[in-house]
């Protein structure tokens, strides 16, 4: 076997003097990047953003960039639209999933800012929770099967300093006729695995398996089930809402679906890469 792509990311949340401190560290084979914010707690408001290039084509040196255009925007649910007309400036695509990816970290590390969120307890957000994402992955659209709370699952209700830690990768080799493309996704609360295997030249899905290690309930498990679904399919000519319908929607898990396509864009970016 053959590895021909690699790409890394972390992202971390950690709670320092009464602020959140945010970051995102993407590295692949051409570039290494960050992004990073600092929010404040109860109202998740950015009140400082950067943009970071270690390494990266047409970069002799590290860069650093202030994001003044972030500051004031609420790092939560439905904040797509200003993170893409605030970070356009940087003439890095790569911004807008790291900055994103940053922003996912604060949604799961509210499950230990409850109380810095005015709710009453750990139930209470917990109820809210289950309000807000309501059908929106197979856990909570299966909350008449679920037979672990969110909470019995992390094991605590409470956590200081590093409230969640996200890494992401993606693998790709050429395996005699056959590309092998391995996504791997842990994090505080989750770990999911898939391997797809493509023909060389069609790059047609030939086999796609995954697995969900650990999740907050069996019925999340569930989920892999719907990846033989890939099958046949062309994965660099796919996109994510075409990935999210395969892989079952809101039956299916976020995850999963997002291993996948970033198994997807890891592909179209080796192909860029080598000019295939």
């Amino acid at each position: 076997m053959n590895y021909a792509y690699q790409r890394f990311w972390h992202t971390t949340v950690r709670y320092k003097e009464g602020k959140l401190d945010l970051e995102t560290t993407y590295c692949d084979s051409g570039q290494e990047l960050c992004a990073k914010m600092v929010v404040i707690p109860d109202n998740f408001e950015v009140c400082e953003a950067w943009w970071e290039v270690y390494r990266a084509p047409g970069y002799s040196s590290p860069a650093r960039f202030d994001v003044k255009s972030l500051q004031g925007m609420k790092a939560y649910f439905g904040c797509g639209k200003e993170l893409k007309n605030a970070l356009e400036p940087l003439n890095f695509p790569e911004a807008r999933e790291l900055f994103a990816e940053g922003v996912r970290g604060v949604v799961q590390a509210e499950s230990f800012l409850w109380q810095k969120r005015g709710f009453a307890d750990a139930k209470d957000y917990e109820d809210h929770w289950y309000d807000l994402f309501n059908g929106g992955c197979r856990y909570y659209n299966n909350v008449d099967r679920v037979a672990t709370s969110w909470y019995d699952h992390v094991g605590y209700t409470e956590r200081t300093g590093t409230l969640f830690n996200r890494f992401k990768s993606q693998f790709l080799a050429l395996d005699h006729d056959y590309w092998r493309l391995s996504g791997h996704f842990v994090d505080s609360f989750h770990s999911v695995a898939t391997d797809i295997k493509l023909e060389k030249d069609s790059e047609v899905i030939l086999k796609a398996t995954g697995e969900i290690l650990r999740a907050p309930d069996p019925v999340c498990k569930e989920a892999s089930s719907f990846m033989p679904g890939l099958a046949q399919k062309k994965l660099p000519a796919m996109n994510k809402k075409e990935i999210a319908v395969l892989l079952g929607t809101e039956n299916g898990c976020v995850h999963l679906i997002d291993l996948v396509a970033d198994g997807a864009t890891t592909f179209s970016l080796y192909k860029k890469q080598v000019n295939l």
